[in-house]
């Protein structure tokens, strides 16, 4: 990017540590480029990047099912278009921003080793090639716009008001629960401090939440209505920065072997939730290495339904 363009001025980025370590901030700083981090777990921020990419997958993928190939042999063509092609949001195609005028559309594109079409062939196969990469470039804009006019609403707060944090429960092996009814989506109340641009907020957050960065963009809240039953003990439930929580398991319910690759895996029957009946098969050696006080004992198997009728039991 340097190479091409310059030192930036401002540099748009989620909150990984990576982009909030000393060592880039400093380098910024030197350089003079303003670090613009993200609100805690809201790709939406840089709603340019994440759209630009949406409509990029979209397209490799028509492509791909269209001329049956692999991602890589269209990816520059697609990249071409895409920068070539008018742009509602700047009045112009991103070429015309950049260099003035429209760039022309190439005519030659081949591997070393293939078979090549020559003449007047290769110009139409490549033009309507080109023009089908527009076509799916529009389509996916409209569809794209569509889905999002769909979701948005206004929804806005006022300083001092209580609102209720939205957070993601995850089993703790890297994947998150099914939502359920009486999984608890939200957190709090918590006071609104200030607000901080159009769409975002500044939260008084406990000191147990203190890692995580206190201002949320608008659709990680909620309104709250008074009712001490939507209150969630914060003894209950360890908040991560990306706004997740660890769900941990009830008990061992069921066990068996698995044939893969003639090789045999030990699964074991996991209940996350004893009032949901919420269970997995995971990997027993992997449980009880994180979590060995399911294993303390010696378990009687049932199911879910029996373990909510208290008839499982360890000896």
């Amino acid at each position: 990017i340097v190479r091409l363009h310059g030192v930036s001025s401002s540099i748009i980025s989620d909150r990984d540590p990576r982009f909030t370590s000393r060592f880039w901030q400093t380098l910024h700083q030197a350089l003079g480029t303003r670090l613009r981090l993200s609100s805690a777990y809201h790709p939406q921020t840089d709603g340019q990047s994440e759209r630009t990419i949406q409509s990029l997958e979209d397209l490799l993928r028509a492509c791909v099912l269209d001329h049956l190939g692999s991602w890589e042999e269209v990816l520059p063509l697609v990249e071409f278009t895409y920068n070539n092609s008018y742009h509602a949001s700047i009045g112009m195609a991103p070429f015309e921003a950049l260099y003035g005028r429209r760039c022309r559309t190439p005519l030659c594109w081949y591997q070393e080793g293939e078979s090549v079409v020559v003449g007047p062939e290769l110009v139409l196969q490549t033009t309507e090639m080109v023009r089908q990469i527009q076509e799916r470039l529009r389509a996916t804009q409209n569809r794209q716009k569509s889905y999002a006019d769909k979701r948005r609403r206004p929804l806005e707060f006022e300083e001092g008001e209580h609102v209720f944090l939205r957070v993601t429960p995850t089993t703790g092996v890297g994947r998150a629960v099914r939502a359920k009814k009486l999984t608890p989506k939200f957190i709090g109340p918590y006071q609104i401090l200030r607000r901080v641009g159009p769409v975002a907020y500044q939260l008084a957050l406990p000191p147990i939440l203190s890692n995580l960065h206190d201002v949320f963009h608008v659709s990680q809240l909620r309104k709250y209505i008074r009712d001490p039953s939507h209150v969630i003990e914060m003894d209950e439930v360890q908040v991560r920065e990306n706004l997740t929580y660890e769900k941990r398991p009830v008990a061992v319910i069921d066990h068996k072997l698995k044939e893969l690759r003639g090789k045999s895996i030990s699964l074991v029957k996991i209940l996350w939730d004893a009032a949901t009946s919420e269970a997995t098969w995971e990997e027993e050696s992997r449980f009880k290495e994180q979590y060995p006080f399911l294993f303390s004992g010696k378990p009687i198997f049932g199911d879910e339904n029996s373990y909510l009728l208290g008839s499982i039991v360890t000896l």
